[in-house]
């Protein structure tokens, strides 16, 4: 904005947008110095009673003033994106529960991860069954009573007692699904259901679930014949529990609405010898390789048709296997979180994270010195609350 005489008799009205930038001289509005200013306070009282004039604004004025083209056009803040795994919670042959940190103590000095990994402030020995947005569920090993557990903030909570045998079968399959479907709550808030599906025998497989909402138990009415349902690959996204079968079918279990479906797993699936469930930007996904770690596919479950009734998936990303390329017994993680596919090579006990272009990101381990076992379940650190709302 070109420079004003300081003898000038005229007042400028800045753009209120941005009242601090006098650059532009189309949104200066000249206005009579008939308006009162606050030097007219030093003027004999004579001025006091003086009328003060009204201003009208006309509505280019008011256009040049609130540009609303240029306001649509404003940069926004970029979305929250979810937060990538902190690290995996696993068992040991003798002893509780372990855990290995993506994020190294040795980069990250003085950092907390998890205060008590082996949940020691339990009641009694426990077992880590399932985890999601930085909840942890656990069953004890005395009880078979079920916890609830925020490893970073060292809470946790004794859920009631189910109503069915949950073991009289075999063990069962649970997954942490939370009601709200995006995985980027800046609350770290909301309400979750523990959905647990049981064995009854001869392949079929009923469902009760816990409700952080009523903080009840709750038995679906029907039941579904599966085979078996792999519990160790059990996924929360989009408000329901996801599991693989034995059958080439994926179990889906909605624990709000008490229902179950059998979902076919697409061909993409099974024409690949590898293949595992994971969530990445709160959608399931399923990742998928060969022997040899040569390439490896992921596909995301369409949400928009899901949501509409109808299944289809989509091609999220094709690469080589990275660091593990040519590797043999490489194995599959779930992923959680963001978009990252997790590995674990055995023969170097590394677990490996790769974005969705095969470039390793993380790496946790060697897991040397310890019997343990390679049952891997993925942990985001959060302060996510547990107790009853």
């Amino acid at each position: 904005m070109a420079d004003l005489d300081r003898d000038s008799d005229e007042w400028v009205l800045l753009d209120s947008a941005n009242p601090a930038d006098s650059s532009d001289d189309d949104r200066v509005l000249a206005l009579s110095s008939g308006c009162p200013t606050p030097a007219d306070s030093d003027h004999s009282d004579s001025d006091d009673d003086a009328p003060i004039p009204e201003l009208h604004l006309s509505d280019d004025h008011l256009d040049a003033i609130y540009d609303v083209e240029d306001a649509e056009e404003l940069p926004q803040p970029p979305p929250i994106q979810p937060s990538r795994l902190s690290g995996l919670f696993h068992h040991s042959l003798h002893g509780p529960p372990s855990y290995a940190a993506f994020d190294s103590v040795l980069l990250w000095p003085g950092r907390d991860l998890v205060p008590d990994p082996a949940f020691s402030a339990c009641d009694e020995p426990v077992a880590v069954l399932a985890s999601a947005r930085g909840l942890v569920c656990l069953r004890g090993a005395d009880s078979g009573l079920y916890y609830v557990a925020n490893p970073a903030t060292d809470a946790r909570v004794k859920l009631p007692r189910h109503r069915c045998d949950h073991l009289a079968h075999g063990d069962p399959a649970v997954v942490i699904a939370f009601e709200d479907p995006s995985p980027c709550c800046a609350a770290h808030a909301g309400h979750y259901h523990v959905a647990v599906a049981f064995p009854l025998g001869d392949g079929v497989c009923a469902y009760e679930s816990f409700s952080s909402r009523t903080w009840e138990w709750a038995v679906a009415r029907e039941v579904t014949a599966v085979e078996r349902v792999v519990a160790a690959s059990g996924v929360g996204a989009l408000g329901c529990a996801f599991w693989r079968t034995t059958l080439g079918y994926f179990l889906c279990y909605n624990p709000a609405a008490g229902c179950a479906d059998l979902i076919p797993a697409p061909q993409e699936v099974l024409q690949w010898p590898q293949w595992e469930l994971g969530e990445m930007n709160g959608t399931l996904c399923a990742v998928c390789m060969d022997d040899r770690v040569q390439d490896v596919v992921v596909i995301r479950l369409h949400v928009e048709l899901y949501l509409a009734g109808e299944v289809s998936w989509t091609l999220a990303a094709h690469f080589e296997g990275g660091p593990l390329r040519n590797r043999d017994r490489v194995q599959l993680l779930r992923s959680q979180g963001s978009c990252e596919v997790v590995m674990w090579d055995p023969m170097t006990e590394l677990a490996v994270a790769m974005d969705l272009e095969g470039r390793t990101t993380r790496t946790v381990g060697p897991l040397t010195g310890l019997q343990y076992y390679a049952d891997f379940i993925p942990y985001i650190s959060s302060s996510t609350g547990i107790n009853r709302y």
